[in-house]
């Protein structure tokens, strides 16, 4: 056979079927791309973090002492097999800013080695008094490059060498990879900031932490088992020296206190020996103030005689200024009376000028109502040419009107003139169809006659074959006349076998002819009925014309009345405007009349201005001699002040010496109380030394604290992130992918089945099965194979960074070091199960073709039987549809096979939305729910355990009588273990002193009915996800492990519960349990709603007490929990936009699938009149209608997928939301039917292509 021509025909078979060629391609790449890119996300988040924390070197292990750390500590924890290296770190918590705006940042050593620091702008600490700070903490605070920053630490400390530091650079620090820093004792509990310096910055001896690296970690993958278990195995080995260690630690502290305590009882015998010496100089300076204070007395008295003397002299030269004042009073009163006649004359031309002015604002308030009435006038002529203009309007509008009904009568003319005519063609069609099927009996009729001669031959052939058998037994006759005989049977036979050929073959072709005739005589009976239902309609459209022309002659008459309205309003603008003329020539003349009243008044003006002149004069010579008098009284009031200083300075005499007199009794008092203070700090020092002494016999064995890098913040939060894209990736993909490769099976199913006809012809000419097939495995092959390829180069690298960079909100120090890898695990799976799924479906279809003869293959297959419709056994619904509805429905159940994949496909990416929505939905309200619905208290003090009861019941008083806060209470709040299968659950044990207020604090409810709980003594409430894991229920009992014992305790009641696993009971269930009473270490209080917006603040007051050791804010768990969560986001909105893409193929596909096997169908439409946009109709009604049954399949289905999802993408120490917002389910809805509409006009260009001519070719 000629294979050129095979693959020359697989090649334009490709390009003839671009169109589904393509979209197979796209929908396996979209699918590929989705399930390997979501599953490659979670790997490719560890690798990212793993390759941030080896470029900065993070450490693995910290260590930390309750007595510090030292040298020799780091040294032995050096030799601990599996370490590579440790470094001792010093390190305080600090205050720094003003006021209200004090934040507390944590101040550490720069490491070169490990934790580096990475510097996004200016440079790391070089010299002292340099700092570098936290880029987050810089940014919201206004501090940059340059400036200074005073840091203050709390209470007695003094770690650091300086409170003034300049900041040179700023970045991030491995040890916080997200918003979280910690908490601390200082400010409001909580730590803002970081910060580095140098560590000769510090002023201390020990360190304050080691951070420890494990031998062979950076070679393992961060967040893996292998990684966890080897730094357990070295974290468990680092904690085996610590009791040795600690002992030395504890040694060196006692003898070190031992020495300071000697050096201490030596400097009080040195103080005591001073004492004795500074009291001895006080004695004599006693003394020397006795002998100053007899001088001071003499002093005094001399100077009182000289102040007698100077204040006889001042008497006399007060009398003369006396008479010099009288004579100055008399010519003050004759100016005085000048004055007030030209205060007169003023208030004469004050009243002329008042007159003037009212006249004036008469005028200006006629003038004023003249202008308005102007105005009045103007808008009177502005509606009366907007009424003229709406009389034009409307005059235009009726003739447009008018113009509109005559073109509607023309065109129903011209529409009964088209059915006339359509109506001839579709007679003449029947007629040609009726003479057709009468051909059609003729020819049967015909076959009929030839079959009876056909049998005639068969006759004949059997006689010739009895003659030959019986000459060949007779043996009478010759070698040759029986060959002869032979041929001429032979040859007969030949004639015979090929006229039944022919008949057999006509017989097929009179089949096929009577067929298409039916459905053509169909079709025309079904387009004379649309054309008498075009004709109706005419004929209710042309009866409306006499009401419409009745309008419009209704019209003219109310323009007609409107303008016989307007002509008295002309009037009477004409009639305003005269009277107004009028009025403004009165106005005129008040004004000149004003202006001569005028001229007058400034004459009288000038007449006063020359009276004041005079008056000036005469003030000018009064002036001169009120001077001259008060340089007089100026002399008298000098004299006056120096007697009044000397009487002063005789004041101050005395008082230096009633001052000197107490200084000397003062001093002698002082000396009395130095020796007694002397002696008071002598006992002091002796007590003090006794309580160093007592001091050193409590030091207690000092203790490690060994943790791993779950110990930073979010570290562990950030595995969890990736635990949970691999959750998502386990299940959200597979249904993606399931989606997408069925559809890909149905398209390659339906191509075989419409190429029938071809496989049958190829197989006639001789090719082979396996040649035959190969064309569409091929096909279908490369299909797949090149949109997996597409897929995986995509999806595998734009997923995993669309993701990772989504959590980069959170991350941003990460952000630099993402490292997206090909999974080829995750990628041969996709691909795998795509090619199988769309080579498997092929390889069945060629192979049930292929099982059939040529002649079978050629014809076409048997139209499906049609049946009765459910809905048809509807009468009363069924009647009521018009011929179009009818067939949609009918052709909707004739394709069952197509009907569900559609539904199938739809439903199923309509669930894949509503998954995504609904993710969204049940992760992002946990928050609120948990910390503003069911824990209502704004935060939890944790008491330190060394206060005493007096520094405890100060906190409490002030927790009671503090204006800005409402209620508090005590509880016991204990880390515990409830064992899970092999595994044990972290719970903490909840237990208030007062159940009053904890009815306040915390709303204990049952998630589905809303049933409120309160907690009594018939048992434990535990949260739900808590019992969820146990498989426990109210009325059973609980294991509760403490200390290494088993308790155990009986279950009240179930509550609503999304962070973390409580277990809630009262004071006396918690003795009855664990027979001991509850340690209330901790205290949870509220503050009152107006102080919300200050809780620091009243967390700074409360911190101020020593027996707080710091406070845990809900609202910051809650907006950690938001920032956690809100890094989600971004893969909800990767995994609806993903899903809306697979909605958009899918319905493409299947459309096209659909359109492409009946093209002879719709073509047939065609030729019975059916315009483009009609036959479009009859194509989207199916459309819509299973796109509806689709979306409310998908809801169905996508609810119950969204809580699996849910349970799956869980972790242990959280419970996500149940249920899917009602608005989910619209926008989901609306989504599916645009994408469906939107393919529907796509549909339509193709359907306008479809050529009635080459789709009604004979597929013979």
């Amino acid at each position: 056979m000629n294979m050129k021509a095979m693959h020359k025909d697989f090649w334009m078979e490709i390009r003839k079927s671009k169109a589904r060629f393509i979209s197979i391609f796209m929908i396996v790449a979209l699918g590929v791309a989705f399930f390997s890119g979501i599953q490659a996300s979670s790997p490719d988040m560890r690798f990212s973090g793993d390759a941030y924390y080896d470029e900065t070197n993070l450490m693995d292990i910290k260590v930390m002492g309750t007595l510090g750390l030292t040298e020799d500590d780091v040294a032995a924890i050096r030799k601990v097999d599996g370490v590579e290296n440790a470094e001792g770190a010093y390190g305080t918590d600090v205050m720094c800013g003003e006021g209200e705006k004090q934040k507390v940042l944590h101040v550490e050593a720069v490491d070169q080695t490990m934790n580096r620091i990475s510097v996004t702008e200016g440079k790391a600490p070089e010299k002292s008094g340099e700092i570098f700070l936290d880029c987050i903490f810089a940014e919201s605070n206004g501090y940059k490059v340059g400036d200074q920053i005073t840091l203050k630490e709390g209470g007695d400390s003094e770690l650091l060498k300086k409170t003034d530091y300049t900041v040179v650079g700023l970045g991030e620090s491995p040890l916080y990879i997200s918003y979280n820093r910690g908490n601390s004792t200082l400010g409001s509990g909580e730590v803002n900031g970081f910060a580095y310096v140098l560590p000769e910055d510090f002023d201390q001896e020990v360190y304050t932490q080691i951070y420890v690296q494990a031998h062979g970690a950076q070679d393992l993958i961060s967040y893996t088992d292998a990684y966890d278990s080897l730094i357990e195995r070295v974290q468990e080995r680092v904690e085996g020296i610590e009791a040795e260690r600690c002992q030395v630690r504890y040694d060196e502290i006692v003898e070190e206190a031992n020495d300071k305590l000697a050096d201490a009882r030596q400097e009080l015998e040195d103080g005591k020996k001073e004492a004795n010496e500074k009291l001895a100089d006080a004695r004599q300076e006693l003394e020397d103030g006795k002998k100053k204070l007899k001088d001071g007395k003499k002093e005094y008295k001399d100077g009182k005689k000289k102040l007698a003397d100077a204040k006889k002299e001042l008497e006399d030269g007060k009398a003369r200024l006396a008479d010099a004042k009288k004579e100055l009073e008399d010519g003050r009163s004759q100016l005085v009376s000048a004055k007030e006649q030209l205060v007169s004359g003023r208030a004469q031309i004050a009243s002329a000028k008042e007159q003037l002015n009212a006249g004036w604002a008469e005028v200006s308030e006629n003038q004023a109502k003249l202008d308005d009435g102007k105005a009045q006038l103007e808008d009177g002529k502005n509606q009366l040419s907007a009424g003229e203009k709406q009389i034009a309007d409307a005059k235009t509008q009726l003739t447009q009107s008018q113009q509109e009904l005559d073109n509607g009568k023309a065109q129903i003319q011209s529409g009964r003139e088209q059915i006339a005519a359509t109506r001839q063609d579709l007679n003449a069609k029947k007629e040609s169809c009726n003479q057709g099927l009468a051909q059609i009996e003729q020819q049967e009729a015909e076959l009929a006659e030839g079959e009876a001669q056909l049998e005639g031959a068969r006759s004949q052939l059997a006689a010739l074959q009895a003659q030959y058998e019986q000459a060949q037994a007779s043996g009478t006759y010759s070698e040759e006349d029986l060959a002869a005989l032979a041929a001429q049977i032979s040859a007969y036979q030949e004639q015979v076998d090929s006229q039944a050929a022919q008949l057999e073959a006509s017989r097929n072709q009179i089949a096929a002819a009577r067929s298409e005739l039916e459905s053509g005589l169909s079709q025309v009976e079904s387009g004379l009925a649309q054309l008498d239902a075009k004709e109706a309609e005419l004929n209710q459209q042309e009866a409306a014309f006499p009401d419409a022309q009745a309008k419009i002659d209704a019209g003219w008459k109310e323009v007609k009345a409107q303008e016989k309205k307007l002509e008295p309003a002309r009037k009477e603008i004409q009639e305003k405007e005269a009277q107004l003329e009028s009025a403004q020539e009165q106005i005129d003349a008040a004004k000149a009349k004003l202006n001569s009243g005028q001229a007058q008044l400034e004459e009288k003006g000038a007449e006063l201005a020359s009276g004041e002149a005079q008056i000036r004069e005469n003030e000018g010579k009064l002036a001169s001699g009120e001077k001259e008098i008060a340089d007089n009284e100026q002399k008298l009031r000098d004299g006056e002040k120096e007697i009044s200083e000397n009487e002063q300075k005789l004041k101050d005499s005395r008082k230096d010496i009633k001052k000197a007199e107490k200084d000397l009794e003062e001093g002698k008092k002082e000396y009395e109380d130095g020796k007694r203070d002397a002696e008071k700090e002598i006992a002091d020092g002796e007590k003090k030394i006794q309580d160093a002494q007592d001091e050193i016999d409590d030091i207690s064995m000092p203790e490690w604290m060994v943790t791993d890098r779950n110990d930073l913040p979010e570290y562990s939060d950030y595995g969890d992130n990736a635990d949970r894209m691999r959750s998502i990736g386990q299940v959200f993909p597979v249904i993606f992918f399931l989606v997408a490769a069925l559809v890909s099976l149905t398209t390659m199913t339906r191509m075989v089945e419409e190429q029938r006809t071809q496989i049958g012809t190829m197989k006639a000419l001789g090719y082979g099965k396996y040649a035959i097939a190969s064309k569409y495995l091929l096909y279908a092959f490369l299909a797949t194979v090149g949109g997996s390829i597409l897929g995986i180069l995509i999806g595998e690298k734009i997923l995993p960074l669309v993701i990772i960079n989504g959590y980069g909100i959170m991350y941003k120090g990460m952000m630099n070091n993402i490292q997206i890898r090909y999974e080829f695990k995750f990628a041969m799976i996709a691909a795998g199960a795509a090619t199988v799924c769309t080579v498997g479906s092929t390889i069945f279809s060629c192979y049930r073709a292929l099982a059939e003869t040529p002649a079978s293959l050629m014809r076409p297959p048997a139209p499906k039987e049609g049946k009765r419709i459910l809905l048809e056994r509807i009468p009363l619904f069924w009647k009521h549809l018009n011929f179009t509805w009818k067939s949609t429905l009918r052709n909707l159940f004739r394709y069952k096979k197509r009907f569900f994949m559609t539904i199938f496909g739809i439903s199923g990416s309509m669930a894949l939305m509503l998954v995504g929505f609904g993710l969204r939905d049940s992760i992002m309200d946990i928050a609120r729910r948990q910390y503003q619905e069911l824990q209502h208290y704004t935060g939890t003090i944790i008491d330190d355990e060394d206060a005493t009861d007096k520094e405890r019941q100060e906190l409490d008083e002030f927790l009671k009588n503090d204006s800005q806060i409402e209620r508090y209470t005590h509880v016991q709040f204990t880390k515990m273990s409830v064992p899970r299968n092999k595994s044990n659950i972290s719970v903490y044990v909840y237990v208030p002193e007062n159940l009053e207020t904890f009815n306040k604090d915390v709303t204990l409810q049952d998630r589905k009915t809303k049933e409120k709980y309160k907690l009594t003594e018939a048992g434990t409430v535990i949260s739900e996800k808590t019992a969820t894991l146990t498989g426990l229920k109210v009325g059973d009992t609980m294991t509760i492990t403490k200390n290494g014992k088993n308790y155990e305790t009986k279950i009240a009641a179930v509550t609503e519960n999304y962070m973390g696993h409580y277990i809630y009971m009262t004071g006396n269930v918690y003795e009855q349990t664990f027979g001991e009473k509850p340690n209330y270490s901790a205290t949870v209080f509220t503050v009152k709603e107006e102080y919300k917006e200050s809780e620091s603040e009243v967390g700074n007051e409360i911190l101020k007490h020593p027996a707080a050791l710091s406070i845990s804010y809900t609202s910051s768990l809650e907006a950690q929990l938001h920032r956690m969560l809100g890094a989600l986001d971004t893969v909800i909105i990767v995994l609806i936009i993903s899903a809306g893409m697979l909605a958009f193929v899918v319905l493409y596909n299947l459309n096209n699938v659909n359109i492409t096997e009946r093209q002879r169908e719709l073509a047939t439409l065609k030729v019975l009149g059916f315009y483009d946009a009609e036959v479009s109709a009859y194509v989207y009604r199916e459309n819509v209608i299973l796109t509806f049954i689709g979306v409310l399949a998908g809801a169905v289905f996508g609810i119950f997928l969204h809580r699996y999802i849910i349970r799956t993408v869980e972790v242990d120490a959280v419970m996500f939301g149940r249920n899917i917002n009602p608005v989910s389910f619209l926008y989901c809805g609306l989504l599916t039917i645009g994408f469906s509409m939107i393919v529907n006009l796509f549909m339509h260009q193709k359907l306008k292509k479809i050529d009635m001519v080459e789709s009604l070719k004979s597929v013979e």
